[in-house]
């Protein structure tokens, strides 16, 4: 059949609805095994929240800037992308972070493990002994977190810190606010307050920064059509500017989906077959549109939205006159103007140059600078977002002048997305960061599984297990793919190692990628 002018069988063995990277990953993992794929974009561009857009010859990073592990070839995901023969040069981010704080102290973050911890101690000398303690647990937390949400092998260490949260272990080890503070100043990547936050799901990925932060070279969009064009050597199909309209189901099975063009002269639906289809898509429009209540159960959606969407972020984008680099490396980082963590939402933003790591994706003697913040505003109390964005815009330059004096006299182009761009674009529920909120009553067992009461219908994605972010999403795609092609359980596939009982980790392993193996 033809759609844009093109023609596309109307079978195939496996159809994947998103092109965000755990619908990419998915569908090369399946064409790599012969199975004949289409993959549906509603966007134009591929990548979802990791795409890229083009103003004035700068290349702005929709939303995703940094990404774990994929540059370390040690790793899983690191491992996995050279299985599909992707190629994407990463630039590794040294320093991991940096943090401003409300006293006008500076804490910078290396990108070894080892040095961090001393930094700290030497920060706070006092405290050496219960930081020690507190990273203990977190070493433990991480090695069989792994175990539990990656591989879902339960172990009695994991249901120690299950019910957790990253406060209360801070509570628990450290009476010194600031001290707290220093230890959770990059929360906001979490897209919810410490008090809401898995301690144990938080610790599988807080030590695997030190495995390695990455960019990667040219931008987000580089990486998503390196796994787009990867999948059509493949043999695979991309079909973008074209939104499914239902998962077609035939007694209990998933058995293809009705598809409209969004542009052009003809916006005919059309349909697809396939005996295998898998949705990257939001959760809440997979189960409230695309599936139906007359075949989920109005139970089922009811139970979904019971559930807490993480914060969505607000972006200001602004390409910017050539600044010197030593002022751009000195205001970088994670601010902070109050100690206490449940006024992130308020109070939180984080600046990032882009061109200090890539200066190609901007014009020459210009820079990129990025401002995110939580929308501080619950999503559907908003009546005009158009006022919400210029409150918002208000107080990030109100804080940029304060930091960066004269910075409007350097802006060559300013946009700004709020939680309803995001929406717009991705189609995620509430604009949501990062699926559903990874708190510990939202992970495991207790968040939506991969697999669906519909018949060879699959979810991959922030909003399913095993959480949010970019490595438990490829983990997601990746026993998607398994249960797909072999049928085994879910929890022989994954992530890790190790089998049963892990190593002890100790700082070198840490640097040399143990656990993520």
């Amino acid at each position: 059949m033809k759609v844009y002018g093109r023609e596309y069988p109307a079978d195939y063995d496996v159809i994947v609805i998103g092109s965000g990277i755990g619908g990419l990953f998915c569908a090369n993992l399946l064409a790599q095994a012969g199975l004949r794929v289409l993959i549906i974009e509603q966007h134009y561009v591929l990548g979802g929240y990791c795409s890229t857009f083009r103003r004035k010859k700068f290349i702005f990073d929709a939303a995703t800037h940094f990404y774990p592990l994929l540059g370390n070839p040690s790793t899983f995901p690191g491992k996995l992308l050279n299985k599909l023969g992707i190629s994407t040069e990463w630039i590794k981010m040294d320093p991991v972070d940096k943090f401003h704080f409300p006293d006008g102290e500076t804490f910078v973050v290396p990108a070894d493990f080892s040095l961090y911890l001393r930094r700290l101690k030497d920060r706070f000398p006092h405290q050496a002994t219960q930081i020690d303690r507190f990273f203990a647990e977190v070493r433990e937390a991480y090695l069989y977190g792994l175990l539990y949400y990656f591989r879902d092998i339960p172990n009695e260490k994991a249901e120690k810190y299950r019910f957790c949260t990253v406060e209360e272990k801070l509570l628990e080890h450290f009476q010194d606010p600031k001290l707290r503070a220093y230890l959770i100043a990059d929360h906001s990547h979490w897209g919810s307050l410490p008090s809401r936050t898995s301690f144990l799901f938080d610790s599988t990925l807080r030590l695997a920064y030190f495995l390695g932060n990455y960019y990667p070279r040219g931008g987000s969009q580089v990486f998503a059509d390196a796994l787009g064009d990867s999948l059509k050597q493949k043999g695979g199909h991309v079909l973008l500017c074209s939104a499914v309209q239902r998962i077609l189901i035939e007694q209990g099975r998933a058995v293809g989906v009705a598809v409209q063009p969004r542009f052009g002269h003809s916006k005919e639906s059309v349909a697809f077959r396939a005996p295998v289809v898998v949705s990257n898509a939001d959760m809440v429009q997979t189960y409230r549109r695309l599936i139906g209540e007359e075949h989920c159960g109005r139970a089922v959606i009811d139970g979904l939205m019971q559930l807490r969407p993480s914060i969505p972020c607000f972006i200001t984008h602004m390409g910017l006159k050539k600044l010197p680099r030593q002022v751009m490396e000195s205001i970088e980082g994670y601010y902070w103007t109050s100690w206490d963590p449940e006024d992130l939402i308020r109070t939180f933003f984080k600046v990032f140059f882009t061109t200090l790591l890539d200066a190609s994706v901007a014009p020459p003697n210009h820079d990129i600078l990025i401002i995110q913040k939580w929308n501080a505003v619950e999503y559907d109390k908003v009546v005009n977002w158009r006022e919400v964005k210029q409150e918002t815009e208000h107080y990030i330059m109100g804080q940029l002048r304060r930091i960066l004096p004269g910075i409007d006299n350097h802006i060559v182009i300013q946009l700004s997305a709020a939680a309803n761009t995001s929406y717009q674009y991705t189609l995620n529920h509430q604009g949501a960061m990062l699926g559903w909120e990874m708190s510990p009553e939202q992970l495991g067992s207790l968040r939506p599984a991969n697999e669906t009461a519909i018949q060879n219908l699959y979810l991959v994605g922030h909003w399913t297990q095993p959480g949010g972010g970019i490595v438990p999403v490829i983990v997601s795609a990746q026993r998607v793919a398994d249960r797909i092609l072999t049928g085994r359980s879910k929890a022989a596939s994954c992530a890790g190692s190790f089998e049963h009982e892990p190593p002890d980790l100790s700082r070198h392993e840490i640097k040399e990628g143990k656990g993520y193996e």
